[in-house]
């Protein structure tokens, strides 16, 4: 026996229900289904922050790193972040060198006008004043590159450094973020 609503219309306000709670399934299914698609191929990142002062040795060193693992193949930007201060004496001239390499302690980007893209270096003359002791000055600094992964190789890249005639130097607030994208780019 087929039993019909009782009141007028009621077999198409039926049918418009049905279809309409065939359409929400779908659109969740779509919806579902994009973001399972989606998480396949998704950008990763991964940051290391501190401590709030790390000391600059005297001589070439690695002052920290990020190490990452990507699932899939594609690139891998790498961003260090932070603030120098350093105490400087009127009559020494000073100077330093930071550079993101995977290979710690490497500072070959630092000889001057090397041409590095993953090197700042900078350098204070003799005759500049003296800085107040205890608070000293400050630069901002940030370098970017980008190098390709494989996927499930690991890789650790260093902020390596140095410094030469301050009275003191430290990296204030640094901090390492690896970007991970799949895939590559056609040139």
């Amino acid at each position: 026996m087929n039993k019909t609503p009782s009141f007028a219309g009621g077999e198409r306000f039926a049918e418009e229900i049905l279809m309409k709670f065939r359409g929400f399934v779908f659109a969740v299914t779509l919806l579902l289904g994009s973001f399972a698609s989606m998480a396949v191929g998704q950008a990763a990142v991964r940051e290391v922050r501190g401590p709030i002062w790390i000391a600059m040795p005297g001589s070439a060193g690695a002052m920290q790193s990020i190490t990452v693992k990507p699932a899939q193949t594609g690139n891998l930007t790498v961003t260090v972040t932070g603030t120098v201060v350093y105490e400087h004496s009127f009559g020494t001239p000073g100077n330093y060198c930071l550079q993101l390499s995977p290979t710690s302690g490497n500072v070959g980007g630092c000889v001057p006008d090397s041409g590095s893209d993953s090197a700042i270096r900078s350098y204070l003359a003799s005759d500049s004043p003296s800085t107040v002791p205890g608070f000293g000055a400050s630069e901002q600094y940030s370098i970017v590159r980008t190098w390709p992964v494989t996927a499930g190789k690991t890789y650790t890249f260093y902020l390596n450094g140095y410094e030469s005639g301050f009275s003191s130097a430290w990296l204030f607030q640094p901090a390492m973020t690896a970007l991970f994208v799949p895939g590559t780019l056609a040139p």
